[in-house]
Order: C-alpha cells, then sequence, then structure tokens
C-alpha cells in the first residue's frame, strides 16, 4: 500500500470480502494507514525498537546496542537480517 498504491484494486478488495466485513476491511486499512505513519515518524526521531527480536522490553540505548546505529525497518529492509543482526549482537 504505502509503496505502490495502484497495486490495490478492486479485486485486491474483493479478495478480502471473502474473509472480512466491510468494517473490518476499514479498520485494517486505518490500522496499516496509522502504523506506518507513525513508524515513518518515529524515524525522524531517531526512534529505536522498544522490543528486542525474542520481545524483551528495552530501554533505548539498550535497543541502540542490538540494532546498531540506524535501526531496521519493517518498511525499508529484511527483517529476517535484522533478527539475525540482533542474535549476532547478542552473542
Amino acid at each position: 500500500m504505502q509503496f505502490d498504491p495502484h497495486r490495490i484494486d478492486a479485486a485486491f478488495y474483493e479478495r478480502l470480502r471473502e474473509q472480512y466485513t466491510e468494517s473490518e476491511i476499514v479498520e485494517l486499512g486505518v490500522f496499516i494507514g496509522f502504523n506506518v505513519g507513525y513508524h515513518t515518524f518515529f524515524r525522524t526521531l531517531d526512534f529505536y525498537p522498544m522490543f528486542t527480536p525474542d520481545g524483551r522490553l528495552v530501554s533505548q540505548e539498550e535497543s541502540r546496542r542490538i540494532y546498531g546505529e540506524t535501526p531496521h525497518s519493517h518498511l525499508s529492509s529484511d527483517i529476517q537480517q535484522a533478527v539475525a543482526d540482533a542474535a549476532a549482537a547478542v552473542d
């Protein structure tokens, strides 16, 4: 949706309607839009994830040690690489 909104066509919504109600589709779209927006905003603040790949809550300082100087984003990088990098940093 974020990178190629033209791919979201009537057929896409028809497939969604096979599993979800109209209200659920709207809720899903709002949730996606909100998450993309706040992740974009957090990147401008040099904000790091608050959770490690294994789900532990950590401080911004510990997160910086785990994720490196530039945190990985699910929007612009391979999440598997972020998990691998975090595991290597902990070892």
